[in-house]
């Protein structure tokens, strides 16, 4: 395997929590080699991460928003969720909300159908 270089190696599609991958510790300093598996370095990246390469920001427990590019040429958008007061007015821009987020509260959930409307829906117990 020391004569491989890592483009040469076998690619892995469904890796799992014990997997190890090669790091480089302090590559500014004293670079060192070393491994983690990925289920240390998930938990290691701390709430409120933006990784602006694949659209992905997380903000707490309360906040979560995804961009998936499924092609070069399609771009699927989640949604913005948060907990939070009953919107003032039904005008999106003036509650602060973008497009397609939804904001619920312990009777309804709103939705920000465009920069001018906001809709909600009343919830119930089934």
């Amino acid at each position: 395997m020391a004569d491989k270089k890592v483009s040469q190696l076998t690619s892995l599609t469904t890796p799992a929590s014990e997997d190890l991958l090669l790091i480089i510790d302090d590559p500014n300093g004293t670079p060192a080699s070393k491994r983690i598996t990925l289920k240390n370095l998930f938990a290691s990246v701390p709430a409120n991460t933006d990784i602006k390469g694949s659209k992905l920001t997380v903000r707490g427990v309360h906040t979560a928003t995804a961009n998936l590019n499924l092609t070069k040429t399609t771009t699927m958008n989640v949604a913005v969720v948060t907990f939070g007061s009953t919107p003032a007015t039904n005008n999106a821009t003036t509650e602060s909300m973008s497009v397609g987020q939804l904001r619920f509260t312990n009777t309804h959930l709103y939705i920000a159908v465009n920069s001018t409307t906001i809709k909600r829906v009343a919830l119930s117990t089934f």
